[in-house]
Protein backbone atom coordinates (compact mmCIF):
# COMPACT_ATOMS: atom_id res chain seq x y z
CA UNK A 1 0.00 0.00 0.00
CA UNK A 2 1.28 3.44 -0.88
CA UNK A 3 0.16 6.80 0.40
CA UNK A 4 0.12 10.08 -1.49
CA UNK A 5 -0.37 13.63 -0.31
CA UNK A 6 -2.73 15.66 -2.45
CA UNK A 7 -2.82 19.42 -1.88
CA UNK A 8 -6.15 21.00 -2.71
CA UNK A 9 -6.98 24.71 -2.83
CA UNK A 10 -10.52 25.84 -2.08
CA UNK A 11 -11.97 29.24 -2.91
CA UNK A 12 -14.63 30.70 -0.65
CA UNK A 13 -16.25 34.09 -0.45
CA UNK A 14 -16.10 35.95 2.87
CA UNK A 15 -18.79 38.23 4.34
CA UNK A 16 -17.47 41.22 2.40
CA UNK A 17 -17.51 39.44 -0.96
CA UNK A 18 -13.76 38.87 -1.15
CA UNK A 19 -12.43 35.57 -2.42
CA UNK A 20 -10.45 33.66 0.19
CA UNK A 21 -8.15 30.76 -0.70
CA UNK A 22 -7.41 27.92 1.69
CA UNK A 23 -5.21 24.89 1.08
CA UNK A 24 -5.62 21.48 2.66
CA UNK A 25 -3.64 18.25 2.43
CA UNK A 26 -5.36 14.91 1.87
CA UNK A 27 -3.64 11.60 2.54
CA UNK A 28 -4.76 9.11 -0.11
CA UNK A 29 -4.10 5.39 -0.35
CA UNK A 30 -3.55 4.70 -4.08
CA UNK A 31 -1.33 2.91 -6.58
CA UNK A 32 -0.13 6.04 -8.40
CA UNK A 33 -0.21 9.84 -8.29
CA UNK A 34 -2.81 9.84 -11.06
CA UNK A 35 -5.08 7.52 -9.09
CA UNK A 36 -4.60 9.63 -5.93
CA UNK A 37 -5.65 12.78 -7.79
CA UNK A 38 -8.67 11.03 -9.35
CA UNK A 39 -9.81 9.59 -6.01
CA UNK A 40 -9.49 13.02 -4.37
CA UNK A 41 -11.55 14.70 -7.11
CA UNK A 42 -14.22 12.00 -6.86
CA UNK A 43 -14.34 12.29 -3.07
CA UNK A 44 -14.69 16.08 -3.18
CA UNK A 45 -17.39 15.99 -5.85
CA UNK A 46 -19.26 13.35 -3.82
CA UNK A 47 -19.10 15.84 -0.91
CA UNK A 48 -20.72 18.47 -3.21
CA UNK A 49 -17.55 20.57 -3.38
CA UNK A 50 -17.29 22.51 -6.62
CA UNK A 51 -14.79 25.34 -6.31
CA UNK A 52 -11.48 23.57 -5.77
CA UNK A 53 -8.23 22.93 -7.60
CA UNK A 54 -5.66 20.18 -7.19
CA UNK A 55 -2.42 22.08 -6.63
CA UNK A 56 0.00 19.17 -6.24
CA UNK A 57 0.29 15.47 -5.53
CA UNK A 58 3.23 13.33 -4.56
CA UNK A 59 4.44 10.36 -2.59
CA UNK A 60 4.15 10.49 1.16
CA UNK A 61 6.81 9.23 3.55
CA UNK A 62 4.08 7.75 5.75
CA UNK A 63 4.57 4.01 5.92
CA UNK A 64 1.37 2.93 7.58
CA UNK A 65 -1.77 4.33 9.15
CA UNK A 66 -2.60 2.66 12.46
CA UNK A 67 -6.27 2.37 13.33
CA UNK A 68 -7.46 2.18 16.90
CA UNK A 69 -8.04 -1.31 18.21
Amino acid sequence: MRYYQVKVEFKTEDDKGRIKRQSYLYLVDAQSVTEAEARTVKYLRDQSEEDFEIKSAGSSKILEVLASI
